[in-house]
């Protein structure tokens, strides 16, 4: 009899000690199954708040594409009336050198008096003079408009002796 009960004793020792054993690894197991869960819900929000962000930059880089789309069509538009001026441009002066020659060709030498000529090389003089300055002022960097007022001639004359002078 006291071996059955050492027996039993022993077999009920190994059944606890299986038990144990079971009970441990389930809660091992439960443990991992949470980590892993929580580890699964974080980086389902991280991959939310990225979307999000991604969702955000985009927005924001197709409406600088739309800007930039904007102001590209408006700088074409204003390259395309610059051509059209500088076009008009170069016609009124080829027009302007083609009547400045024309009247020189009509105007014969022996219809002007010497008393029109004293005025005239008057004026060539003050125009060869302002001439200079024109280019000078124009050398130095000053506007078209602001050379016109200082020399006290129109702006088209001085863009024309501009033009001239650098053979556009």
């Amino acid at each position: 009899m006291q071996y059955t009960f050492i027996l039993i004793s022993i077999v009920l020792f190994v059944i606890i000690i299986v038990s144990i054993v079971n009970i441990f690894r389930k809660i091992g197991k439960l443990q991992k199954t949470n980590v892993i869960k929580e580890l699964e819900s974080e980086v389902n929000d991280l991959v939310l708040e990225l979307n999000q962000t991604t969702d955000r930059n985009i927005n924001i880089l197709e409406e600088k594409i739309k800007t930039l789309t904007g102001l590209l069509h408006a700088a074409d538009k204003r390259i395309k009336i610059l051509g059209t001026e500088s076009e008009k441009m170069k016609s009124e002066t080829v027009t302007y050198n083609q009547l400045g020659q024309f009247n020189r060709n009509n105007v014969s030498s022996d219809s002007i008096s010497k008393q029109d000529q004293k005025p005239q090389q008057k004026k060539q003089a003050v125009e060869k003079n302002n001439k200079d300055k024109i280019i000078e002022l124009h050398n130095n960097g000053f506007t078209s408009p602001v050379i016109a007022t200082r020399i006290g001639v129109t702006v088209g004359e001085v863009e024309l002796i501009i033009s001239l002078v650098e053979g556009r």
